[in-house]
């Protein structure tokens, strides 16, 4: 019969129990701790900078919990060179920007193997946002058909912008959570 000899040296400590908590002693019946859910990466396109400090400001007061106010462009081109290095989950586009339209800068994006950017291809599919003062249904229905997911009208109306912002990325609404 072999005889089994215990090791001439040690455990390692980086095998020690220690050292997977952190240097702190395992505690048994210790709850597994949640993370944080990953708050939404939101970029604001609007040429206008106080439209851009209003939304920013409506966003960090009232979405703080889940938005992450990622980018803050001016234009339309600004956006799009963003976009080929930053990943984002949102984007609230204005319509009548110079240089590049919101509905310019939104097909620019959906069809970006066309353009002279290179947009991340996360990014070519993320939900859009019109945020506009042009927001007649015929109008509404050229944002669909551009690859926008709704339309939030100037001045923005708290609730119309949660409510576009919960379809948008298919979070649960808040009055889901309230009533369910």
């Amino acid at each position: 019969m072999s005889s089994i000899t215990p090791p001439s040296s040690p455990p390692s400590p980086t095998m020690s129990m220690g050292s997977i908590h952190g240097g702190r002693p395992a505690l048994p019946d210790c709850p597994l701790q949640e993370q944080p859910p990953r708050r939404l990466r939101v970029m604001i396109v609007d040429d206008n900078s106080i439209n851009l400090a209003i939304l920013s400001r409506m966003l960090e007061c009232n979405f703080a919990d889940t938005v992450h106010l990622t980018a803050v462009m001016s234009s339309g081109p600004a956006a799009l060179e963003r976009l080929c290095i930053d990943n984002v989950d949102l984007i609230l586009m204005d319509i009548d920007m110079p240089v590049l339209t919101g509905i310019q800068t939104t097909e620019a994006i959906r069809h970006s193997a066309s353009t002279e950017y290179l947009i991340l291809e996360q990014n070519r599919k993320v939900p859009i946002i019109a945020v506009t003062t042009s927001d007649s249904p015929a109008e509404q229905e050229i944002y669909r058909q551009v690859g926008m997911a709704d339309c939030v009208s100037k001045p923005i109306a708290l609730p119309k912008l949660r409510l576009a912002i919960e379809q948008a990325v298919g979070l649960p609404s808040t009055s889901e959570l309230a009533t369910g």
